[in-house]
């Protein structure tokens, strides 16, 4: 995000790129945390940002930048790198954020990449994450971790502790038994308050919050949320343990997933930023959602069609099919909403659902009743009948009511087939109303205006 502060930093790196002044570009680019410059860097065009780039010699600095990145610009930024360079840059990085970056290359770079880095231990831990499904707790975890035996003392824990280097931040000492299986844990404040003869053992949690390496990442950022945690380890399938994954991990994955949730919610997706300015490769992706709401609108169209030779007054009824359909999509895409976020966020487990929908429905019959009422009145203006004030009021309420039905129901059977309910959002949610409350509409309408007309 652009705060006020680098705002002016961003303009003021403008100006010394097109000024081509590299050393004042290069002092200004040291006194900036690197998060900073990534988002500096994700507001230029792509000539300055390939100057921003050239202009830093310095490979740690590199390193620090990309992992702070998304995914396109990573992408951007490497894609003109050799493999020696890229090693070199990767070697710096943490072993979770290293794997990131070479899972984003061609299967035939990144085994180069692997090769030219010179740290083996680093290289394995790399090639352990890469063998992890993406998306997965270990493949996101870091290696990196401190534990110690359940045999070992305060005072040699603490000993440890001091000489410890090249580890992710330690918050909590993890304990293993001798064949390395997770056993407990200790807050830093319990090592120091204990007598230095105490065994770890003696003073551990054994009741340990842990994540297996196969879990969902969402689900790794929901435990992390309920129990306020600063790290969660990893455990293999034999309770082995593997990695730890830190809450700044954890926050990547909240946006990620948010990210992704709100793309598809529109018929889209985040392999936009991936394609930069490709409009082709764009459209592909928008494309196959705009093409079932066409589908959708075809049918709608069917549906009028079909009415117009059956409903009495057809004309009449006609002035209030925007209406109708505007109010049942956007019932039944609240509804939706609710359902799909509570899910993402835990709230709403699947014993829920029948209560959300049942629930969501009576929304949808008070908001039925509520806008009907005010076609009564508002109806006759146009038409000059009560009755079809009566008649579209009337509709308006099935209309809605069904609305937030479906809004509640589609989603809630792909939960069911374990598929991602946010794919079922605004385009397709949109559609199936849109087709809904136009048959529901001269349906009803087609009954009172026999009876009533």
């Amino acid at each position: 995000m652009l705060t006020p502060r680098l705002k002016v930093s961003l303009e003021s790196v403008k100006k010394l790129i097109r000024r081509n002044a590299k050393v004042a570009l290069e002092k200004t680019l040291s006194k900036l945390h690197p998060a900073d410059i990534a988002i500096i860097y994700n507001n230029l065009n792509d000539i300055d940002g390939k100057k921003l780039w050239n202009n830093i010699k310095d490979e740690k600095l590199m390193a620090e930048i990309i992992a702070e990145m998304n995914e396109a610009d990573v992408i951007d930024v490497i894609s003109d790198q050799k493999p020696e360079k890229i090693a070199r840059i990767v070697e710096h990085m943490e072993s979770d954020d290293a794997a990131d970056v070479v899972r984003l290359l061609p299967d035939e770079i990144s085994d180069s990449v692997l090769s030219f880095m010179g740290d083996s231990d680093q290289i394995s831990e790399v090639e352990q994450l890469l063998n992890y499904e993406e998306y997965t707790a270990g493949s996101i975890m870091n290696t990196s971790y401190f534990s110690l035996n359940e045999e070992t003392t305060v005072k040699e824990a603490t000993k440890s502790l001091h000489g410890a280097k090249n580890v992710d931040m330690v918050f909590y000492l993890y304990v293993t038994d001798d064949e390395n299986r997770l056993v407990g844990v200790i807050s830093l404040r319990q090592l120091i308050l204990n007598p230095p003869e105490k065994k770890l053992y003696e003073i551990m949690t054994t009741d340990v919050i842990h994540v297996t390496t196969y879990e969902d990442q969402e689900d790794v950022a929901k435990v992390v949320e309920k129990y306020d945690l600063l790290a969660v380890p990893v455990v293999d399938e034999f309770n082995v343990l593997a990695g730890i994954i830190t809450v700044d991990d954890v926050i990547d994955i909240i946006r990620e997933e948010a990210t992704e949730d709100f793309y598809m919610m529109v018929g889209s997706s985040d392999d936009e930023l991936l394609f930069a300015n490709n409009s082709m490769k764009i459209a592909k992706v928008r494309l196959p959602w705009l093409i079932v709401t066409f589908v959708g609108s075809i049918v709608a169209s069917i549906v009028l069609t079909f009415f117009q030779g059956h409903a009495r007054d057809f004309a009449m009824l006609v002035p209030f099919v925007p209406i109708i359909m505007a109010m049942a999509g956007n019932a039944g895409s609240q509804s939706a909403t609710i359902l799909i976020r509570g899910v993402a966020l835990g709230k709403i487990s699947t014993s829920d659902i029948i209560p959300i929908m049942l629930k969501e429905m009576r929304v949808g019959m008070i908001m039925g009743i509520t806008i009907g009422v005010l076609l009564v009145f508002i109806a006759p203006l146009w038409s000059g009948s009560p009755i079809i004030g009566f008649v579209v009021g009337t509709a308006m309420f099935f209309a809605m009511t069904l609305a937030t039905f479906s809004g509640t129901f589609v989603p809630a059977t792909l939960i069911r087939f374990n598929f991602d309910p946010a794919v079922a959002s605004s385009p397709f949610i949109s559609m199936l109303n849109d087709i809904l409350g136009l048959s529901i509409y001269f349906s009803v309408s087609a009954v009172l205006l026999r009876y009533f007309g």
